[in-house]
């Protein structure tokens, strides 16, 4: 019997530990290359520590299919990646017949691994995290590729047990959609990871080795689902999907319903609609639009999966999710809890430190307009108010003709999968009307006339005219915004203005606050305090 020594990282208590524990024989080997693999590997998955937060980080996901490289500035916590390559290495390919990574394979894939190497190195960027996933941990010749790859990366290269990678899908998912309750399903090459979550908990989790380079029948993968007891244990549940396969079923269904927003995260599609292009993929792929050139090969088994999954699961309504086991390994070693809580109001105001021209404001313009509430759900009223504040600059030194549609294109593309697509369109028109207020000779985003209801398209414009005049009448800067507030009482929205700021009140200033008033049904009021 040998005994072994196992290290862990308790990253709540900052510590790591020795866990000791008995192998049999027969299983040495195998545990003797995760011990090196973890001795490599559990010192670079420590947390970052409080002085290095502006950090640039990068993430390597090795799946059985791609190989990715992500570079993150300010630690992950700003939206815009500063770097994002993928590469079709197919490192698991013929994995589930021969069991082995095949060299070709591997020499593609550390050829790929060297060029990040080098690209990182040209960056500056030390804080490297590399996963591998379900092809690396399968493969009984793993070390053949680890070896190379490690020397040329230059930073140990974590093999993620199955339990591993479903918690960093679970994770990820769940920094973008908090509240999550469903299932969560990661289709990948080699592997499909599969969480039950419960308003953002995980209840179970479980990961096969089914994925789209598979070679399974369907009667092999309505098996292997069916031996999960729990998934479909409650019925009409949401799927969120995760991983290519499904945004490429996502493409497809923007390309058949001509649906206005082109961003996948958030994508709704009722179960049925999604098992009947399913369908259409599985029989004839050609017939389909939208599908990338790249997963055409493999889509038809990937859709086999897909429907089967949804079949079994009993689910009613999937949405796309970009989010990734990227986003859980940020989320576990470079977040603080407040950033977790909730990403979008990180985002925002990283995008505001990186755009802004006067400090504070943010605070003041939220203080202010707080009194504008038009609906019954004050959380997310705030949650929106909040984020919009941050973004009340956004494109201030863009050309002042096209200022309004740029900063509301960029809304409705940010990189970010924490916001839903309702949601976008609500901070696109108030960031809009921050900039245009009313005029209707501005460029315009089309996609603002979609997906939002009427009574929350009324509140998203009222806060763009809220903000068109609380930053027009204090010049951008916070100083005087402490000194006005507003009320509402019987149709009448009231301006109070502090002492030392009514020399800010002229007639451009009244207008402004009177289409502001007009914009919630009011009429205007101005009152000039000592």
């Amino acid at each position: 019997m040998l005994i072994f020594y196992r290290v862990k990282y308790n990253q709540h208590l900052n510590r790591f530990f020795i866990v000791i524990c008995a192998i049999p024989a027969c299983q040495r080997a195998s545990f003797i290359q995760e011990w090196r693999m973890t001795l490599a590997s559990v010192y670079a998955m420590a947390p970052a520590k409080a002085e290095t937060r502006t950090e640039r980080v990068a993430v390597i996901d090795i799946g059985s299919n791609s190989l990715r490289l992500v570079v993150y500035a300010n630690n992950g916590r700003y939206p815009f990646p500063l770097f994002n390559e993928r590469s079709n290495c197919r490192l698991g390919a013929n994995l589930d017949t021969t069991g082995i990574l095949k060299q070709d394979r591997i020499d593609v894939a550390v050829t790929t691994i060297t060029r990040f190497a080098h690209v990182l190195s040209n960056m500056g960027v030390s804080r490297v995290y590399a996963v591998a996933t379900a092809a690396v941990r399968r493969a009984t010749n793993a070390a053949d590729f680890i070896t190379p790859a490690e020397a040329a990366l230059g930073h140990p290269i974590r093999v993620l047990s199955q339990s591993e990678e479903a918690h960093y899908v679970s994770k990820g998912l769940v920094l973008n959609v908090p509240s999550a309750s469903g299932i969560v399903a990661d289709l990948g090459g080699g592997s499909l990871e599969i969480v039950r979550l419960e308003k953002g908990k995980v209840k179970y989790s479980i990961s096969l080795n089914i994925g789209h380079l598979s070679t399974l029948k369907d009667k092999d993968i309505d098996k292997a689902l069916a031996g999960v007891k729990w998934l479909g244990a409650k019925k009409n549940l949401k799927l969120y999907g995760v991983g290519g396969s499904f945004r490429a079923l996502g493409l497809a269904f923007i390309e058949e319903t001509r649906y206005p927003l082109s961003v996948l995260h958030g994508l709704k599609i009722d179960a049925d609609d999604a098992i009947d292009i399913l369908n259409h993929i599985v029989s004839d792929i050609s017939d389909v639009g939208g599908i990338p050139e790249g997963r055409k090969k493999t889509m038809p088994t990937a859709a086999r999966i897909m429907r089967a999954l949804m079949r079994t699961a009993k689910v009613a309504k999937l949405e796309i999710s970009g989010s990734s086991i990227r986003d859980g390994v940020i989320a576990a070693y470079e977040l603080n809890d407040a950033e977790r809580a909730d990403f979008l109001l990180a985002v925002c105001s990283e995008i505001y430190q990186n755009n802004s021209r006067f400090p504070d404001v943010p605070e003041k313009l939220f203080a202010f307009l707080k009194p504008l509430q038009m609906t019954s759900d004050s959380k997310q009223f705030n949650r929106l108010l909040e984020a919009a504040c941050y973004l009340a600059d956004f494109c201030w030194n863009e050309h002042e003709d096209i200022r309004g549609d740029l900063a509301a294109r960029r809304v409705l593309g940010l990189p970010a999968n924490c916001v839903t697509h309702k949601d976008r369109i609500w901070l696109a028109l108030a960031v809009y009307h921050r900039h245009v207020g009313l005029k209707q000779n501005k460029a315009r985003p089309r996609e603002l006339r979609h997906i939002l209801g009427e009574a929350h398209r009324k509140q998203a414009v009222a806060i763009g005219l809220g903000l068109r005049f609380a930053m027009f009448f204090s010049g951008g800067t916070a100083t005087d915004l402490g000194k006005i507030r507003l009320s509402v009482a019987k149709k009448v929205l009231t301006l109070h203005v502090g002492a030392g700021a009514a020399a800010l009140i002229d007639e451009h200033a009244e207008r402004r606050f009177t289409l502001l008033a007009q914009s919630i049904k009011c009429s205007a009021s101005i009152i000039i305090e000592d």
